[in-house]
């Protein structure tokens, strides 16, 4: 459907001014030193960036469109009346709806063109620009919008300049300014139409995806702010950053990210936290170049940002009520589509923030087996397991363990001055509360140092019948294939995952190519030496005998509960202690031959809900159990199966 038509433009003379009625273009003078420049739309529209000096030399973005004389600007409207009348929508809805528009309006304009006496061809270029910038595009922040340089643009109300973020020259202003309130008002109304919602003084707010997948976030009139309507685009990159982009701006090394890749294809959970604006889905949407070929990816989200290079992929999108007051008639919310997801059978399930209820079934879901990430605000990853644990996400503690990587990320300034991106934390979860620090950003050299040997891959060699060194040695060589393709400047998403499935296929041969060609260049990186862990004595809480049960009392299904009350430790002659409930739990699983379903062993243990889900995570924590799936007559359900450090313990004690 054709938008409405603009306010007419109008020509100013004085000191150069352009006026579009409602916005202001204001002119780059004289004595502002200009710094850079680029086309956008050559050569109709071009960027400048300069200096201001009675500002303290502040930096400034201008928009400099050419300018169309009075009967350009009347051809123009005139087009545009007769457009909006003739534009026909296309036949399916498998078109590019804004492509289709664009294609049409060139076609009437050229049609019509005949009606319109004393153009010539340099004019009628300008005319098909203004066309499609006002009928199509986003009018007076049309370039702002094509500019691939802007992240976002933000406009905080009347009378004040539009700020944008520019990835080479951060926030700065803009020379574009609104100043009639009724005008600012119409456009937020025309930018809520384009994406499917409305906004008004009944519903002042509006959080939506523009054409392009761009973000929009808006406020209407002066219901909840004084200064008049408000809007913040947050734009989407067609083109999303690779893991190769990410190493090479430093924001991440190659040793963490050959250790990510390890953990990725072993199914190991993470979870990218840090503040607003500091890359956490560009760097979750980076890691995930790292995914099998084979694996099935679910990814779920209010407003879809990650844009993923595999082909099994099931995008799932949230959906607001269509109902009024407190009505939520026809809401789809986060954690109605997590549940929905668990029948997918995906092998992972990427939530693209938590901040719900949503959380508890991802956590659930995560410690039954399934792969997951996810990113979340918050400034550490004690604070990330603080907000898990409180309201509205309620994950009970017993369950943060089923995390296993967390990633900290953050906007900082660089050593060399500036600001940048850079991964700061990486931690792996050995239990709730107790935390590994793998990887630590230094401040003062700009380099990520392993500071300690990880825990988790200690587990995947255990499960996966390989030794330690074995994998350490095949990060080095993952090592080796990323620093191979950043050398030869292979940088490209879907380049970069082609790479990643053909070593997945054939290891050997990219990686001898890989080494030798970096070899020939002497840039084969140096291998990390890994710090041991320096472990910390504890005095052990005191031992308590475990009378072994006899043969016959071992025939008997009924296991006795442990009274609350008596919450003692068991500690075993393996070092590994665990509460009485946890050994209850154990006991049935040695019952059941190692591995039952849910409603199997909680039934042999007499135990409550609470002390049953405690004891789980317990041995989930310390890799005596493992929860999986089990399929019970064609249907799956939830299991729990004994590691190898579990039967070992089981038969120490004799439990069988």
């Amino acid at each position: 459907m054709p938008r409405k038509k603009p306010k007419k433009i109008k020509e100013k003379a004085k000191e150069g001014e352009r006026v579009e009625e409602a916005v202001v273009y204001l002119p780059a003078r004289e004595d502002y030193k200009v710094i850079d420049e680029y086309w956008v739309v050559e050569p109709f529209a071009k960027v400048k960036i300069v200096e201001i000096p009675e500002a303290g030399n502040q930096r400034a973005y201008f928009v400099e469109e050419v300018q169309l004389t009075e009967e350009e600007r009347k051809a123009v409207n005139k087009l545009i009346d007769i457009l909006s009348v003739e534009l026909e929508p296309p036949a399916s809805f498998d078109v590019d709806l804004r492509q289709h528009i664009i294609e049409e309006a060139r076609r009437l304009a050229e049609k019509y063109r005949k009606s319109i006496r004393g153009i010539s061809e340099e004019s009628w270029g300008k005319i098909v620009y203004y066309i499609e910038r006002d009928l199509v595009g986003y009018g007076p922040i049309e370039v702002l919008m094509k500019d691939y340089k802007l992240e976002d643009i933000s406009c905080d109300g009347v009378d004040r300049a539009i700020h944008v973020w520019h990835r080479d020259y951060e926030s700065i202003p803009t020379n574009i300014v609104f100043r009639s309130r009724d005008y600012l008002r119409e456009f937020i109304v025309k930018l809520a139409h384009m994406s499917g919602k409305h906004i008004s003084a009944a519903f002042p707010i509006v959080d939506a995806m523009l054409p392009g997948r761009h973000r929009l976030a808006a406020t209407y009139g002066e219901e909840v702010s004084p200064r008049g309507s408000t809007f913040t685009i947050r734009k989407f990159r067609e083109k999303p950053l690779s893991i190769i982009e990410i190493i090479s701006g430093g924001n991440i090394d190659d040793w963490t990210a050959a250790y990510l890749w390890v953990m990725l294809e072993n199914r190991m959970t993470l979870m990218v936290i840090g503040a607003t604006a500091a890359g956490k889905t560009t760097l979750l949407n980076a890691i995930a170049n790292f995914f099998k070929p084979g694996y099935k990816i679910v990814t779920i989200e209010e407003t879809p940002e990650l844009n993923l290079p595999h082909e099994n992929w099931v995008q799932l999108v949230s959906r607001e009520s269509y109902g009024l007051g407190e009505s939520k008639v026809g809401e789809i919310t986060l954690y109605d589509l997590v549940k929905v997801s668990l029948r997918y059978r995906p092998d992972y399930i990427i939530v693209g923030e938590v901040r719900g209820e949503e959380a508890f079934v991802l956590f659930q879901a995560m410690s039954t087996g399934h792969g997951g990430m996810s990113t979340m605000h918050a400034d550490s990853l004690d604070r990330a397991v603080k907000r898990l644990t409180s309201p509205p996400m309620n994950v009970s503690p017993a369950y943060i363990p089923s995390l296993n990587v967390a990633i900290m990320t953050e906007r900082t300034i660089l050593p060399s001055g500036g600001f940048a991106r850079r991964v700061k934390h990486v931690w792996e979860v050995e239990e709730y509360e107790k935390y590994r620090e793998i990887v630590r950003w230094d401040p003062v050299k700009d380099v990520h140092r392993v500071v300690s040997e990880s825990y988790h891959l200690r587990y995947i060699a255990e499960r996966t019948g390989k030794k330690v060194e074995d994998l350490y040695r095949e990060i080095e060589r993952r090592r080796v294939v990323l620093k191979w393709l950043q050398v030869k400047g292979i940088k490209e998403t879907k380049d970069v995952f082609t790479y990643i499935n053909r070593y997945y296929v054939y290891p050997e041969e990219v990686h001898s190519t890989a080494y030798a060609e970096l070899k020939e260049m002497n840039a084969l990186p140096q291998p990390v030496k890994i710090t041991p862990r320096i472990e910390v004595e504890v005095a052990p809480r005191p031992a308590v005998t475990v009378t072994r049960p006899t043969p016959a009392q071992r025939a008997s299904t009924v296991l006795q509960t442990p009274s609350v009350d008596k919450r003692e430790e068991v500690t075993t002659d393996i070092s590994i202690s665990v509460s009485s409930e946890s050994m209850t739990v154990l006991r049935a699983l040695a019952v059941l031959g190692g591995e039952g379903d849910h409603t199997s062993v909680l039934s042999l243990t007499s135990l409550s809900r609470d002390q049953f889900v405690k004891a789980m995570g317990e041995l989930s924590g310390k890799r005596l159990v493992i929860p999986t799936l089990i399929y019970v007559e064609g249907r799956p359900v939830v299991g729990y199966r004994l590691t190898s450090e579990g039967e070992t313990l089981v038969k120490k004690l004799n439990l069988k």
